[in-house]
């Protein structure tokens, strides 16, 4: 159930994050700060009943796994949200689909060693298809904010086994809290935004996409703890197919051929690999 729930609320995340960088054009440098406060506080009301910490937490070895933690996630959120304002839904998910994908890859060569080979299998073949979706005259179609998207989903996969790591010693609450707190701290001592300036509408929006957010992220470090981070990523790749069908009727962005195919593609894989991995 927490995978579902992570990639419903990380879809509907997606669209709104759209609306707020596009649409109301608001600039990052104010957007982020703001954003990562209001995770920290939203987080914060379930830290009493959920916020478990380990003093293992404080070994040497998990301290080192948290710092790289934190700088991983500070620079895949710079080029995540800069891809998120320059890129159109469709070509942004099709980037960002290819991170649970690289996360599987990372997570049974390092943490879930005993993968079943159709799961690889499956993972190549989507890959195929996020670069088919690219091609155009035998090359690659990628913008300058892609390639910080690509940069982005290196960073995430890479936070993301380290999260696995954490979550031995921290709850996903007080992992998420303790997390976006600091990422807080960096992006409002680094940007230096005028907050007051936020209009109460965009304010609103923010607060909507940070609530997505939370629960977005917690149910996925649920899932990471329940299931394993290799099945939660293989249904969080459903969350692009949610954003296409939403950004087509709400935002009337067009979708091309290749990019409908990617994605049909993407999900029989998804549909294989769980049919015989876990029958």
């Amino acid at each position: 159930m927490f995978p579902f729930i992570a990639t419903v609320t990380q879809a509907a995340g997606i669209i709104v994050d759209k609306i707020i960088l596009t649409r109301r054009r608001m600039e990052l440098h104010v957007y982020i700060p703001v954003l990562f406060l209001f995770l920290f506080l939203l987080t914060g009301i379930l830290m009493p009943f959920l916020g478990k910490i380990s003093l293992d937490v404080f070994h040497p070895y998990y301290l080192i796994i948290f710092f790289l933690m934190i700088i991983c996630a500070l620079i895949w959120n710079v080029f995540y949200y800069k891809g998120a304002q320059a890129e159109k839904v469709h070509e942004f998910e099709l980037i960002i689909m290819f991170q649970p994908l690289l996360t599987i890859l990372l997570a049974a060569i390092l943490i879930e060693k005993n993968t079943n080979v159709h799961l690889l299998i499956a993972s190549v073949l989507a890959s195929l298809a996020l670069i088919f979706s690219h091609l155009k005259k035998n090359h690659f179609e990628i913008s300058a904010a892609g390639w910080g998207l690509i940069l982005a989903v290196v960073f995430i996969s890479m936070e993301i086994i380290l999260q696995k790591i954490m979550l031995e010693v921290l709850s996903p609450v007080a992992l998420y809290f303790i997390r976006t707190g600091i990422i807080f701290l960096f992006f409002i001592l680094f940007y230096r935004p005028r907050v007051r300036q936020v209009a109460n509408n965009n304010a609103l929006l923010i607060l909507t996409t940070s609530a997505l957010g939370v629960a977005q992220m917690v149910t996925k470090f649920y899932g990471f703890e329940v299931y394993g981070v290799i099945y939660t990523s293989l249904i969080l790749i459903l969350s692009p197919i949610l954003v296409y069908i939403i950004s087509t009727i709400w935002l009337h962005e067009h979708l091309r051929p290749r990019t409908i195919i990617a994605a049909l593609v993407i999900l029989a894989c998804i549909v294989y690999a769980t049919i015989f991995n876990f029958r």
